[in-house]
């Protein structure tokens, strides 16, 4: 059978939210014409006893469901490969199994996919906390070239939840998602490179959950480091292959690769900051994606203003103590 989407769900460890994930999928206005494909990613918890008794309460969905098992865990790229390599959709729609959407976001963006003959369909997104969510604005670039400098600079979000993509994208291509963390953004330069044309639509549909400490995308800091730098490389590859001159560009890439270390109170981070695409340091003042205060201790740091830093360090504990005894 031919379907217009296929919905891709990678599962795992998500048995708190998998029943509204699922439910505001298999409720999507769009009565026709979806394929769900759920990723059983060796999810240690009840995820899929949960997602099975969800899909039995939508009777003219169920033969329009498939599963996949995996016997071995491999992660939420290798979840997307699978759902990738059996979909069957026109278009490929990829959600987290601990988010949710609203129920109008297919119908929505299938109709302007078609009706501007869109190779990638984009939108706004809710950055959902646990006390409340904002609204993220994604812009309204549409020119391929233009949307991978703002893909590298953080202007919009390398992830597919906001996105419907032409299944042909990939399979012309041979795009595929490589392990470690950053496998969206890597892929997603890839696709919206060879996009013939992108459309955008200046609305929210996806709700993204920062409060699963569960999630397939929450791990060890230091391994999550290794594979945006792993990922950050290929896309750097990919680029130059390409011949896209983008110098600038690939230096607010590597600058947002490494920015996590600027975050914490421990000096060897920032010492490693240094050390990590250090061609880049220079580039942090007009990095546009980084908060004032940031670029200002990764400025002191590019100096090697170690007094400076210590002075941000204490600082930065000060606070946290202060925080901590309010509340």
């Amino acid at each position: 059978m031919e379907y217009e989407i296929s919905v891709i769900v990678p599962v795992y460890n998500a048995e708190n939210y998998i029943e509204r994930c699922a439910g505001s999928l298999l409720e999507q206005t769009m009565k026709e014409g979806i394929e769900y494909i759920f990723v059983n990613d060796c999810t240690p918890d009840r995820s899929m006893q949960v997602l099975e008794a969800v899909v039995a309460g939508y009777p003219d969905r169920m033969n329009h469901v498939r599963y996949v098992h995996h016997s071995l865990n491999r992660g939420a790229p290798g979840s997307r490969n699978s759902g990738l390599a059996v979909a069957k959709g026109e278009y490929l729609f990829f959600a987290d199994s601990d988010d949710w959407a609203e129920k109008e976001m297919l119908e929505d963006m299938y109709r302007i996919a078609k009706e501007k003959d869109a190779a990638i369909v984009r939108c706004d997104f809710f950055s959902a906390y646990a006390t409340h969510e904002e609204i993220m604005k994604q812009g309204n670039e549409t020119n391929p070239k233009e949307c991978v400098k703002l893909l590298l600079s953080e202007k919009i979000h390398g992830a597919f939840w906001n996105k419907l993509v032409r299944r042909t994208l990939f399979t012309d291509h041979k795009i595929v998602f490589f392990d470690g963390y950053w496998d969206d953004l890597r892929a997603s330069v890839q696709l919206f490179h060879y996009a013939p044309k992108i459309a955008y639509i200046p609305k929210a549909y996806y709700h993204y959950v920062h409060y699963n400490v569960n999630s397939l995308s929450v791990q060890n800091h230091e391994q999550r480091l290794n594979e945006v730098i792993q990922n950050t490389d290929g896309i750097i590859e990919f680029l130059k292959e390409k011949n896209l001159r983008l110098d600038k560009h690939i230096h607010y890439l590597k600058l947002a690769a490494k920015q996590t270390l600027l975050f914490t109170c421990d000096k060897s981070a920032f010492r490693q900051w240094l050390q990590i695409y250090p061609e880049s340091s220079p580039y942090i003042w007009s990095y546009p994606s980084l908060p004032f205060h940031l670029k200002m201790v990764g400025g002191f740091t590019a100096l090697r203003l170690w007094p400076l830093v210590d002075l941000w360090i204490g600082l930065k504990k000060w606070h946290i103590s202060k925080m901590k005894k309010r509340f």
